[in-house]
Formats: structure tokens, sequence, C-alpha cells
């Protein structure tokens, strides 16, 4: 298992085959995918090729997504990313958690953690985020890990908040 970062509560790790399952029941979640109507994987198939293509990338990028683990109980209840994109044309940080863990600290805690990783580990100069601007509880946790909001706009033809923070605007974890 290689671990990206961690925090009290959580591990992000590379993904492995067996996370399949786990990958499935997050991505064929109505909950999660109502903010997210793009790049659905809706089958176990679909599931099984797209862990294949991220555990592929490992050996090639240091940008790609990674399983989101309780410690607690070794369960993966997330995914989260950071990938170059062409529509923002920089790095975009994207997590999906299950929703038995919505409005725990959960979100802010992987994301401020992933941030880091890449602001300090990688030495990217700004991550940004983008969500619905429906999406109340995403806003909620980019805004409470001290991201700023940068504009409106459309991503993928959904209304969008775009939010990003940088290394000068992020306070070192210690």
């Amino acid at each position: 298992m290689n671990i990206i970062v961690e925090t009290d509560r959580l591990i992000i790790r590379e993904f492995e085959k067996d996370d399949v399952l786990s990958l499935y029941k997050i991505e064929s979640d109505p909950r999660i995918i109502e903010f997210i109507p793009w790049n659905k994987l809706r089958t176990l198939n679909e599931c099984k090729r797209q862990i294949k293509k991220i555990m592929n990338g490992y050996k090639r990028y240091k940008l790609n997504s990674w399983a989101v683990v309780e410690k607690e109980t070794n369960q993966v209840i997330g995914i989260t990313q950071l990938v170059y994109s062409n529509k923002i044309k920089g790095i975009e940080i994207g997590t999906k958690i299950l929703p038995e863990y919505w409005s725990k600290g959960y979100a802010s805690e992987l994301s401020e953690a992933v941030v880091h990783y890449g602001l300090y580990e990688l030495g990217i100069d700004e991550i940004t985020a983008v969500t619905d601007i429906n999406n109340a509880g995403a806003i909620k946790s980019l805004i409470n890990m001290g991201m700023k909001l940068k504009k409106y706009g459309y991503y993928k033809g959904t209304k969008s908040a775009f939010y990003s923070l940088g290394s000068r605007g992020h306070r070192q974890r210690t």
C-alpha cells in the first residue's frame, strides 16, 4: 500500500485492484453524482477499467486519483484527486465522499491534506476546486480550508464556483 498522505482520521493512498466495489459504491450513489454530472462510472466493469487506468498512471504521473480510507474502519469512504485540467488550465482537486461521512469534517480534512501535499510536496503554485453553485456542503468545505472564490462560470455545462488556493495563501501544516 502506497500512502500519499495521512491525517488524524484518514489515509489517502493509491488505489488497489480490490477497491473496485468501493469505487462502484461511490460512483453509483445518486447523492454524490447529483452535483457531479460528468464522468460517471455506471457499471462495475467501468470501475474496474478506471482503477486499472489509475493504477497504470501511478508509474508515470505524480498527479492522479487516490482512495480515501477511514483509519478507524479501514474502509474506502471516498476518492480524491489532483489532476491537470485543460478546462481551467491548471491543477484541480476533486473529492467524492460517501454520504454517511458528510458533515463530519472529512472533506475539509482530506482536502487540506491533499492541497498541502500538492503545494509543498509536489511544488504546485496554485490548486483550484470547481463545484456546482448549489453544492453548499462542498462550498463550505472549501471555505473552511482557506480557499478563496476566484469566479463563477460554467464547467462542463454546469454553473459552477471556482475556488483556489496558492502556496502563499496556505498555512503550512505542522
